[in-house]
């Protein structure tokens, strides 16, 4: 149940809808739930097709890798069950999407790319303790500029869409077990954590 009231809709009247459609093979509940504001709604979709679908600097799958580390360090199910099954859609390959969520660290991938996720899930979760070195550190892995950019850009998109979907209470699109006991897990330790320090 969502938190919002929504009005009922006819997907024809919603073009962009069909192209989320054709590239995901579903329209994410994400969209539908903000129809109240279609401005905002296509901003949005602009904003994903943008920085996730187009070819840029780096590849599809590094950005949906640094979608799903960000989005598994904010307890987002909703985000990390939908990118996982997009990696699955996109027939990405890989490790499961999941391990890259829960354990980029142990995941079979390059270290240049364990070097990314570690630099992403830092400005994600530590934001204002990014320096100068650590952009060095992922020029010592051979990321561009522009590479380096894409991913700022892209962990900050992941974010946006965490703090929405949580404001919408947004239904995951679909089940995955291993994902919302992996973050269940996390968000009960959270809990455990906050009320020790309160009570501290």
């Amino acid at each position: 149940m969502t938190y919002l009231k929504n009005p009922p809709f006819d997907e024809k009247d919603f073009p962009s809808f069909a192209a989320i459609r054709e590239q995901f093979g579903f329209v994410p509940n994400f969209f539908p739930e903000q129809i109240r504001r279609p401005d905002l709604m296509e901003a949005q979709i602009n904003l994903m097709g943008t920085i996730l679908l187009k070819d840029g600097a780096l590849l599809r799958q590094q950005k949906e890798y640094i979608f799903l580390v960000c989005s598994a360090a904010n307890l987002s199910t909703y985000c990390v069950t939908a990118h996982c099954e997009i990696v699955r859609m996109l027939k990405l390959e890989g490790p499961e999407p999941e391990q890259i969520a829960v354990d980029h660290v142990h995941a079979k991938i390059s270290i240049a790319d364990k070097a990314l996720l570690n630099f992403c899930t830092k400005l994600n979760d530590q934001s204002a303790k990014i320096d100068a070195g650590d952009v060095e550190t992922l020029r010592t892995y051979g990321f561009s500029e522009q590479q380096i950019l894409e991913a700022i850009v892209t962990t900050g998109f992941a974010r946006f869409a965490n703090v929405v979907a949580f404001g919408l209470g947004t239904v995951p699109d679909f089940e995955n077990r291993k994902i919302a006991e992996a973050l269940g897990k996390a968000k009960a330790l959270d809990r455990s954590t906050d009320v020790a320090s309160a009570a501290g």
